[in-house]
């Protein structure tokens, strides 16, 4: 059909929609069997008539129905209040007993540790330290028993310490819970023996009043919510252990799922009694009764919000707190380039994408590793070293060769461009997905499209390695310019346009996008530092035990290579976290896409009315 002939039978059908749409009382019913018809003739003009105006004409007609549809759909504020009324209760009384199992461990542990303190003086320095406990006594002795709590450094310096500190406590306390529920009960154990030998010590000294009434100021939050994370590890372990009739990664999944409500859950308590320790316990000259009225008050919030009310919701509700396993059939979740989606769904589908291509694109680390230990290993040989073990972030500057000064332009170059190939790799997935390649076929032309590509995410990744050397702060001010800095490399890699036509494109993108990724930026920033923080600790002190037993009485390089392992530790965990970074924004940009161009629209038009044999439990965990 000529485009003329096309134009003249349609033209009516398209002003009439055009006219509907702009009117507020246009019949719902005839503008969705327009809205249909428009669409099919855009589909239609894409085919036949790909670079003519009237292609422009109907995208722009359709693209601005679709956008009104969804700049009027909002999440209701009432969900955020119906988790903390509703959804969080229900989690809770699901796991009441796996609660009540973290509680008496917990407390067998806080016997032990008195009755192991009563028997050995000593033992309280084997739990805990013995420097703590010589430098507790010296405050007993100056008078001040409790004055740990206020020389530890300023109110804002304690309280982002402390949160830290219980932040990983407490997804310590969760995650290990994988090992059968067994990793948290002896989680529990442990904090409780190291309680109960605490109080002890000070019980023995004429103390424990005092003791009591200083440190469960903030331990009512800060113990409780513990316990809580505990019994959210144990259900965690029980969900793998016994799936029912699901299979066991589906349970796993689920109760990983329901888990992370709890810890999600616990997160303003633990902040909470962060705050509290930082600026309130540190106040030893408070009278006795203001403490025991302000620890009195923590455990009545504690105890009715995560015990007693939820018996409450789950009575109004009629809830069993039994998983519901039918049907045995769960669908995978799938990954679709084009959609809409709120911070929730590009959380989802980040870590879809990741795991669905992790296999492939993590070729490249074969490359990567190898050359990064190298660099690393190099630089602190070469570097002006001291004779202490470094902090991480030390570490991490030396590795990038920057630090006190010494600017080392080889070590970061080599290190900017592994990063860059990294990411790299994570855009030549996309391109995989927008073809529909399977990830197996990676290594196809990968390397054609890194030449190709690579230019454009070094300068991306050298400033923004270079603005955390800086100031470390820097980058949480620079969140707010993230939706733009890092949609600039995207559009051309993925969508293959020129330099400054894709960099246009992505500040365009970026700027309707903005809110969203400003949320995205600080919502992976924090949940990537606790993985950082989590994954990387165990395995800190795992390493510095076995260099412990082999190095530190047979050379003089110890604290030399202690450093290089670690900083090593700490930039291969970085080449494996970074990629999660850049694919959340590249969901974010092709789901801002999506909702202003309609690219996936035509699809999902196409599929309804066809039958789907494609189940889903409604009772997955799922948010």
């Amino acid at each position: 059909m000529k485009e003329t002939v096309f134009i003249s039978q349609n033209k009516k059908k398209w002003a009439k929609f055009e006219r509907m749409s702009n009117q507020n009382q246009s019949d719902p019913d005839e503008l969705s069997v327009l809205f249909i018809e428009i669409t099919d003739d855009l589909a239609y003009a894409r085919t036949h008539y790909s670079k003519r105006t009237v292609k422009v004409y109907l995208n722009s007609l359709a693209q601005k129905s679709f956008h009104g549809i969804y700049k009027k759909k909002r999440t209701p504020f009432s969900v955020f209040f119906q988790f903390w009324t509703t959804s969080l209760p229900l989690e809770m009384y699901r796991i009441r007993k796996a609660l009540l199992a973290s509680f008496i461990v917990f407390v067998v542990g806080m016997l032990i540790g008195v009755v192991s303190t009563v028997d050995d003086p000593d033992f309280l320095g084997a739990v805990i330290g013995y420097e703590y406990v010589d430098m507790t006594e010296q405050n007993i002795a100056n008078g001040e028993p409790m004055s740990v709590y206020g020389n530890s450094g300023g109110e804002m310096y304690s309280f982002i310490s402390i949160a830290q500190n219980n932040l990983r406590v407490t997804l310590m306390a969760f995650v290990l819970g994988i090992f059968f529920s067994v990793g948290s009960a002896i989680y529990m154990f442990f904090n409780g023996i190291m309680v109960g030998a605490f109080q002890w010590f000070f019980k023995v000294r004429g103390l424990l009043l005092t003791s009591f009434l200083t440190i469960w100021v903030h331990g009512a939050f800060e113990i409780s919510g513990i316990v809580i994370a505990g019994a959210a590890g144990i259900a965690l372990g029980n969900g793998f252990m016994f799936p029912g009739t699901l299979t066991r990664m589906q349970s796993l999944s689920i109760a990983a799922k329901r888990g992370m409500k709890v810890i999600i859950g616990l997160f303003p308590v633990i902040l909470f009694a962060a705050f509290i320790e930082g600026f309130a316990s540190r106040h030893t000259e408070w009278p006795n009764p203001i403490k025991a009225a302000i620890i009195f008050l923590s455990f009545i919030i504690m105890v009715f919000y995560f015990v007693v009310y939820p018996y409450i919701v789950a009575k109004k509700h009629s809830f069993n707190g039994k998983v519901s396993e039918k049907p045995t059939f769960v669908e995978k979740k799938k990954f679709e380039l084009y959609r809409i989606r709120d911070i929730g769904g590009v959380f989802t589908d980040t870590f879809v994408f990741y795991r669905k291509f992790f296999a492939s694109f993590s070729k490249v680390y074969w490359i990567i590793f190898p050359l990064t230990i190298t660099t690393v290993a190099w630089f602190f040989y070469t570097y002006p070293f001291g004779g202490t073990i470094n902090n991480w972030y030390e570490n991490m500057s030396i590795a990038f060769g920057i630090s006190n000064g010494a600017f080392r332009w080889e070590t970061f170059s080599i290190l900017t461009f592994l990063f860059s190939l990294n990411v790299t790799s994570a855009f030549f997935a996309f391109t995989l997905a927008k073809g529909g390649e399977k990830p197996n076929s990676f290594t196809k032309g990968f390397f054609a499209y890194t030449l190709k590509n690579i230019w454009r995410v070094i300068p991306i990744i050298g400033g923004l390695l270079l603005l955390v050397q800086v100031n470390i702060w820097l980058i949480i001010l620079a969140g707010f310019l993230m939706p733009f800095v890092l949609s600039l490399s995207f559009p051309g890699a993925f969508e293959n346009r020129k330099l400054f036509t894709g960099i246009g494109r992505g500040l365009s993108i970026g700027k309707r996008g903005w809110a969203s990724g400003v949320g995205v930026f600080f919502v992976f920033l924090f949940i990537l530092g606790l993985i950082f923080l989590f994954a990387v600790g165990p395995f800190q002190s795992l390493i510095k035990m076995v260099l412990d037993w082999f190095l530190i009485s047979t050379t003089d390089d110890y604290f030399l290579i202690v450093n290089i392992v670690e900083a090593c530790l700490y930039m291969l965990m970085a080449h494996i976290l970074v990629p999660i970074f850049f694919i959340a924004f590249n969901v974010l940009y092709l789901s801002t896409v999506e909702k202003e161009e309609a690219y996936g629209l035509f699809e999902k038009l196409n599929a309804f009315g066809k039958a789907s044999k494609i189940y889903e439990s409604e009772d997955d965990g799922g948010f």
